[in-house]
Protein backbone atom coordinates (compact mmCIF):
# COMPACT_ATOMS: atom_id res chain seq x y z
CA UNK A 1 0.00 0.00 0.00
CA UNK A 2 1.14 3.60 -1.05
CA UNK A 3 -0.21 6.94 -0.43
CA UNK A 4 0.07 8.87 -3.23
CA UNK A 5 -1.27 11.83 -5.23
CA UNK A 6 -3.71 11.41 -8.38
CA UNK A 7 -3.34 13.54 -11.32
CA UNK A 8 -5.40 12.94 -14.61
CA UNK A 9 -4.29 13.57 -18.12
CA UNK A 10 -6.61 16.24 -18.83
CA UNK A 11 -5.91 18.10 -14.93
CA UNK A 12 -3.03 20.55 -14.33
CA UNK A 13 -1.78 19.43 -11.09
CA UNK A 14 -3.21 22.74 -9.21
CA UNK A 15 -6.59 21.04 -10.27
CA UNK A 16 -5.84 17.53 -9.33
CA UNK A 17 -4.91 19.23 -6.08
CA UNK A 18 -7.80 20.77 -5.43
CA UNK A 19 -10.02 17.91 -6.25
CA UNK A 20 -8.21 15.25 -4.60
CA UNK A 21 -8.60 17.74 -1.20
CA UNK A 22 -12.46 18.03 -1.17
CA UNK A 23 -13.61 20.14 1.67
CA UNK A 24 -9.81 21.76 2.80
CA UNK A 25 -9.44 22.65 -1.41
CA UNK A 26 -8.96 25.90 -0.54
CA UNK A 27 -6.02 26.07 2.45
CA UNK A 28 -4.16 22.65 0.31
CA UNK A 29 -4.25 24.47 -2.78
CA UNK A 30 -2.76 27.71 -0.66
CA UNK A 31 0.16 25.15 0.91
CA UNK A 32 0.56 23.64 -2.83
CA UNK A 33 1.22 27.71 -4.27
CA UNK A 34 3.17 28.78 -1.17
CA UNK A 35 5.21 25.12 -2.23
CA UNK A 36 6.14 26.31 -6.13
CA UNK A 37 6.57 29.78 -5.12
CA UNK A 38 9.24 28.02 -2.99
CA UNK A 39 10.99 25.93 -6.31
CA UNK A 40 9.00 23.14 -5.37
CA UNK A 41 8.25 20.53 -9.06
CA UNK A 42 4.81 20.65 -9.72
CA UNK A 43 4.18 16.89 -8.59
CA UNK A 44 6.65 17.35 -5.58
CA UNK A 45 4.51 20.08 -4.45
CA UNK A 46 1.53 18.38 -5.15
CA UNK A 47 2.42 15.31 -3.27
CA UNK A 48 3.26 17.61 -0.21
CA UNK A 49 0.69 19.51 -0.09
CA UNK A 50 -2.02 16.69 0.05
CA UNK A 51 -0.05 14.87 2.77
CA UNK A 52 0.56 17.27 5.17
CA UNK A 53 -3.33 17.92 5.06
CA UNK A 54 -3.83 13.98 5.16
CA UNK A 55 -5.28 14.10 1.65
CA UNK A 56 -3.10 11.53 0.02
CA UNK A 57 -4.94 8.34 -1.37
CA UNK A 58 -3.37 4.77 -0.46
CA UNK A 59 -3.02 2.43 -3.29
CA UNK A 60 -1.56 -1.18 -3.84
CA UNK A 61 1.20 -0.89 -6.09
CA UNK A 62 3.03 -3.69 -8.18
CA UNK A 63 6.13 -4.51 -7.54
CA UNK A 64 8.85 -5.54 -4.75
CA UNK A 65 6.65 -6.54 -1.55
CA UNK A 66 10.05 -6.19 0.45
CA UNK A 67 10.28 -2.52 -0.67
CA UNK A 68 9.21 -0.41 2.51
CA UNK A 69 6.22 1.74 1.94
CA UNK A 70 8.74 5.27 2.22
CA UNK A 71 10.18 3.50 -0.51
CA UNK A 72 7.44 3.05 -2.19
CA UNK A 73 5.52 6.30 -1.84
CA UNK A 74 9.19 7.60 -2.61
CA UNK A 75 8.76 5.77 -5.95
CA UNK A 76 5.92 7.93 -6.61
CA UNK A 77 7.60 11.40 -5.99
CA UNK A 78 10.82 10.39 -8.16
CA UNK A 79 10.88 7.08 -10.48
CA UNK A 80 14.06 5.50 -10.13
CA UNK A 81 15.92 5.79 -13.56
CA UNK A 82 15.49 3.35 -16.37
CA UNK A 83 18.08 1.96 -18.53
Amino acid sequence: MARVARKRMTQTWRDAVAAQAGPDAAVVVAAFDSALAAGRAEHVAAYEALAAHGRLDDVDLPGDPSRSLAEAEEAQIAPDDEG
